[in-house]
């Protein structure tokens, strides 16, 4: 019912005319069935933990959750949840909540990275460069800011092991070396939410985006660098003529070489970084992928790109409880 509200909205925005026809209206949309039942029953259980692990660790509030499954080669979104329950709330959590993304952004501090050296000619910038893990407190202004790393802290440190690891410091001066307005910059090319400043901790995800801008920005990673504009209406037909929707151009945001090596790096956060518990469940596809959380986990991300829809439901499971019981 969440992606029924907003079809009908977009409907009445995009199409005034047709919501006033008296005629009959058919809407062709991009839901597909089968995966929209494991994304609810997904939620639903996935849930079900979660509120076990709250009420263990003695806190009364009552988690929420969203879920968004696109297809990342076309923008067509298959699957979505907005909350725990339609019918206690119709607030779409998907599409209306803004949180901080945390670390969920963090590979794309690597790409400015890599773009950066690529603009500059340099090769020897790679997945095995090493940056340094270490504290450090950082002037802003007339302001300092000393962010930490949820654990220790391993000194030099190679990119590839820092976003596998999600590491806090290790990110951070990746984004120093470059300049963070070359971060700012790589973000406000891909186009969604409002462009942050170049702060030293908008390499943390210190700002403000709704799962389905999450969603869109990860298109990049299956597009060779372009971000895919996402879409619920495949077609619409009246009693006189079928209109079909233009699908929205690719954005070109990155290169085809430095988006793979970002991906090919977010393989390592599932098969041995901080997403690796899927695997020891039994989640055995190529995937990549980035986890995220936010200061005392009040929000927990998990963003996967891979070519199978088939694991959605163990998957969503897997991400909840890998989220929520990281220290």
């Amino acid at each position: 019912l969440y992606f029924v509200d907003l079809v009908g909205q977009q409907l009445s925005e995009q199409f005034p005319r047709l919501t006033l026809d008296e005629n009959a209206v058919e809407v062709h949309t991009t839901l597909d069935i089968h995966l929209q039942r494991l994304a609810l029953d997904a939620v639903r259980d996935g849930l079900v933990k979660v509120d076990a692990l709250l009420a263990r660790r003695k806190r009364k509030t009552r988690a929420q959750a969203a879920l968004i499954t696109v297809d990342a080669k076309t923008g067509d979104i298959l699957a979505m949840v907005g909350g725990r329950s339609y019918n206690q709330s119709q607030y779409n959590r998907a599409t209306a909540a803004r949180r901080q993304p945390g670390s969920v952004f963090k590979p794309f501090v690597f790409l400015a990275a890599f773009e950066q050296a690529a603009d500059d000619g340099r090769t020897d910038v790679t997945p095995a460069s090493i940056t340094r893990d270490e504290p450090e407190i950082f002037t802003v202004g007339e302001d300092f800011w000393e962010p930490h790393n949820y654990d220790d802290y391993d000194g030099e440190i190679t990119f590839r092991r820092a976003l596998a690891m999600s590491r806090n410091l290790g990110t951070i001066h990746v984004g120093e070396a470059i300049g963070f307005d070359n971060v700012a910059r790589i973000w406000k090319r891909v186009g969604v939410g409002t462009p942050p400043k170049g702060y030293p901790a908008i390499t943390l995800g210190v700002f403000e985006l709704t799962p389905l801008e999450v969603a869109q920005a990860y298109t990049l990673f299956t597009n060779n660098g372009s971000v895919r504009p996402l879409r619920m209406i495949a077609g619409i037909d009246t009693d006189t003529h079928h209109i079909a929707p233009k699908p929205g151009e690719p954005r070109k945001v990155a290169r085809p070489e430095t988006t793979y090596l970002v991906t090919n790096m977010m393989r390592s956060v599932i098969n041995e970084g901080t997403a690796a518990s899927a695997r020891g469940a039994g989640f055995a596809l190529d995937a990549a992928g980035k986890t995220g959380t936010t200061n005392d986990l009040r929000d927990a991300w998990f963003v996967r790109s891979e070519e199978h829809t088939s694991e959605l439901q163990s998957l969503a499971y897997l991400v909840c409880r890998l989220l929520l019981e990281k220290k």
